[in-house]
């Protein structure tokens, strides 16, 4: 059965919901990165659009805003809203500790030595892992270097045995269709800074969700405003979470 985006969306958001909410403490953006902030710990997520123009157009942290408040931005895809919505996602949800500490590239290369490998979104670790696989695609809004436009989506997903979807698509519209293309037989993990642990996306199609978790909020905060990426950042650490689903 084919899903919608708008499925994935209030599945989400209506599993945040039913966790306690927050008041939110402190919110900030860098060219990169957004974060959220309460009492009881801290979010992040990707920023999208990445365009340098739109600094400074988020929601007001001066409005006190709880994190549920936040929550119906995702519905605003392809906005700073979005992002910010996502990181109160994450902030809700991504503070359990009965994940696996391990960074999604492992997972990749655990399942995907010798098998038809995709991953969506260009991660630095591409370059690194490329040689591991019987085949082995990069696929990008934006490609570079050996990356595959994500044009070649329907022609490619096919055929992939594990699936690596970064998690902005959660922000920018696509992830949906994504999962509509993929092969019924196949591994789909969705992974980066922006991905949350939410039970709700195993009936979606995802197997593994490779996430972050915010440790030492004043360093990670401190990073995003001076424009850092993920992986500069330091107060954090990668995990992974099985969503239970079983494989076909």
């Amino acid at each position: 059965m084919k899903i919608t985006q708008q499925q994935i969306i209030s599945a989400v958001v209506d599993e945040s919901l039913t966790r306690p909410d927050s008041i939110v403490t402190e919110m900030v953006q860098g060219r990169r990165l957004v974060g959220v902030q309460t009492e009881q710990g801290a979010g992040i997520c990707s920023r999208v659009p990445l365009d340098d123009a739109l600094l400074g157009t988020g929601p007001d942290p001066g409005l006190n805003l709880s994190l549920h408040q936040l929550l119906p931005g995702l519905e605003y895809q392809d906005t700073e809203e979005a992002s910010y919505a996502l990181a109160a996602v994450n902030c809700i949800l991504n503070n359990r500790r009965s994940e696996i500490q391990a960074k999604a590239q492992e997972l990749i290369l655990e399942l995907g030595r010798g098998k038809n490998v995709a991953v969506i979104g260009h991660f630095p670790f591409v370059h690194k892992i490329k040689n591991a696989f019987n085949n082995f695609w990069v696929l990008e809004k934006r490609p570079r270097d050996f990356d595959l436009p994500s044009t070649e989506l329907p022609r490619i997903l096919p055929r992939a045995q594990i699936i690596a979807i970064t998690a902005t698509t959660l922000l920018n519209g696509t992830l949906a269709q994504i999962l509509n293309l993929c092969h019924s037989g196949s591994i789909r993990m969705l992974m980066g800074p922006s991905t949350p642990m939410a039970c709700c996306l195993g009936p979606m199609g995802i197997h593994y969700l490779a996430g972050s978790r915010v440790l030492e909020p004043r360093e990670v905060f401190t990073g995003i405003k001076s424009g850092l990426c993920f992986r500069s950042l330091s107060g954090v650490e990668s995990f992974i979470q099985p969503t239970g689903r079983t494989r076909t």
